[in-house]
């Protein structure tokens, strides 16, 4: 199967993929390591000695360079370096007259493995094509946009859409007070609130009392309420209304998207 699967490790997540090859360890081992051949797939230009320890450069034609480091080297079975966070993470397994490509990545930022996987599969199509003698597929947004949307459908991974989440309704850290939280306001005409959470690490509201009711959503990922003292396990799709004058706290983990509708005014939106 090309698809890439995920696993969840605690509060991180490993994307997997396994190609099988028609080409021996040692051929796709150099379109791995050497830099001719990483042009025609890899979306960064790679400078550094190949060997364990070696400090790594990633060039785009545009920004900064990234950085990483070789983690592990050994030709032409597993390859391992990290780049700006992300551990990459390349196996070969004899196959016959071929080999099993098993590539494995822990991403810095789970909020963003949907695009991620999206990405390596081109990536690993390219690869293909490359150890094959064929040229590499043109970026294709239309098919960009429909596998990145196949992903987050198989993974349970979204992220609230690009109209939501202009800067006009970015709420302040100031007013959140919530490291590693990113929150959108909208402000109703009888003076409600409706708020959008994204946690993009672990994350704790810490003690609160609420002078308005709440009504809570969870939309993807977990969130556990704390409610007069007792835990409450909130999966996605759950909801629960939190009346007026209860004592709670809630805590997110990581990649966890919720809804709140308050009985009141409580966030201030970032300054412009």
């Amino acid at each position: 199967m090309k698809h890439g699967t995920l696993t969840t490790r605690g509060n991180r997540v490993e994307l997997r993929f396994e190609r099988r090859l028609t080409h021996p360890p040692e051929k796709v081992w150099r379109a791995l390591t050497d830099s001719k051949e990483l042009a025609h797939w890899f979306p960064a230009r790679i400078e550094g000695a190949r060997e364990a320890g070696a400090e790594l450069r990633f060039f785009f034609e545009e920004g900064d360079p990234g950085t990483g480091k070789i983690s592990v080297f050994d030709p032409p079975r597993v390859l391992e370096y990290t780049w700006e966070g992300d551990l990459l993470r390349w196996e070969l397994r004899p196959d016959g007259a071929g080999c099993l490509l098993v590539f494995t990545t822990i991403p810095a930022d789970r909020a963003n493995v949907a695009r991620d996987a999206t990405g390596w599969h081109f990536c690993l199509d390219n690869l293909e094509a490359a150890v094959d003698g064929n040229p590499a597929a043109g970026f294709d947004k239309e098919r960009f946009s429909a596998l990145n949307a196949e992903y987050a459908a198989r993974f349970g991974l979204g992220s609230f859409p690009a109209f939501l989440t202009g800067s006009a309704n970015r709420v302040s850290e100031a007013s959140l007070r919530l490291p590693g939280v990113e929150a959108y306001v909208f402000d109703g005409a009888d003076g409600t609130q409706l708020t959008l959470c994204h946690a993009k690490s672990d994350a704790d509201t810490g003690e609160q009392w609420r002078d308005f009711d709440e009504y809570l959503v969870v939309l993807e990922g977990n969130y556990t309420l704390t409610i007069n003292g007792m835990d409450i396990q909130l999966g996605a799709g759950r909801e629960f209304v939190i009346p007026r004058g209860a004592r709670i706290s809630g805590r997110f983990t990581a990649g966890t998207r919720t809804l709140h509708a308050l009985g009141g005014r409580r966030f201030e939106r970032a300054p412009a």
